[in-house]
């Protein structure tokens, strides 16, 4: 009787692509759980495709980095907008020549800097992401219980530049203790304090207890005026924070979740804790 025959031992068409398939899981097993599920959730429900630069301050840029390549910032449920999202690591409020979406500075304040118009170019689509501890950096071993912060000669930076030191003026003014460079203790912030330990030196002690004076808060900033489809797109990386993996990504680079926070000071205030520096 006449009919198809087929070599036995030859797989079918069909039966070579469940091999093909079983072989790719036994590769990707090791993919966490929201890596394949934010996978299968482009492939499922992606109806516009867009990109999505974000400009992030350094530590928050590797922070974004390996939260996306493993998945951070799929569409949530009921969301059809799909980005492929590039990564700037930009410092201070230097963030003109980004080309960016979506910036997330350190604090706030950089967005009210007075005189450089940043608070009429992005609008706060979250006032907090991540935090990390500001203040005095004590060399390793000292004790933080007798530090009183506004008593203590310390060592500044130029406060238009860093961060740190401007959150530092506005707390407590510009006095005899405050000195831009100098011997005093240095005021910084906890990722700073492990970026001067990486690099060798004096070891120091990140901001905590009594030396902790404030906290880098890491909003979300998205560009004025920016496009429905992106804004979704941010939407979806800001939603997707909620995931555990995002938070064990923020402690392996030294940072905390975000937390509910006072809107920063306005630039009126910042204008003036200015002009005390600069009088000084």
């Amino acid at each position: 009787m006449a009919g198809v025959h087929r070599r036995r031992g030859r797989l079918s068409k069909e039966g070579r692509r469940l091999l093909g398939g079983a072989a790719l899981l036994a590769v990707f097993a090791p993919v966490t759980a929201y890596t394949l599920n934010a996978a299968i959730a482009h492939v499922q429900s992606c109806g516009t495709e867009v990109d999505l630069q974000v400009a992030a301050a350094p530590e928050m840029a590797a922070v974004l980095d390996e939260f996306i390549a493993a998945g951070g910032g799929a569409p949530s449920r009921g969301s059809d907008v799909c980005a492929d999202i590039t990564v700037v690591p930009v410092a201070g409020d230097d963030v003109g020549d980004a080309g960016a979406d979506v910036w997330i500075p350190e604090t706030g304040l950089w967005r009210n800097l007075p005189g450089t118009g940043l608070a009429a170019e992005w609008e706060v689509l979250q006032e907090s992401t991540a935090s990390s501890a500001v203040g005095l950096a004590l060399p390793e071993g000292q004790s933080t219980d007798q530090v009183l912060p506004d008593e203590t000669d310390v060592s500044l930076q130029d406060p238009r530049q860093h961060a740190a030191s401007l959150m530092w003026i506005i707390v407590f003014g510009v006095d005899e203790h405050t000195v831009e460079g100098g011997d005093g203790l240095s005021v910084m912030s906890a990722p700073e304090v492990a970026a001067h330990n990486g690099a060798g030196g004096e070891t120091l002690q990140a901001p905590a207890g009594a030396a902790q004076v404030a906290q880098f808060e890491y909003p979300m900033l998205v560009r004025a005026g920016l496009g429905e489809d992106e804004r979704e797109a941010a939407q979806n990386l800001l939603r997707s924070y909620g995931s555990t993996m995002y938070g064990e990504i923020l402690a392996r680079h030294g940072l905390t979740p975000g937390l509910p926070q006072t809107a920063p000071s306005s630039p009126d205030v910042i204008a003036a804790a200015l002009r005390s520096w600069d009088e000084r």
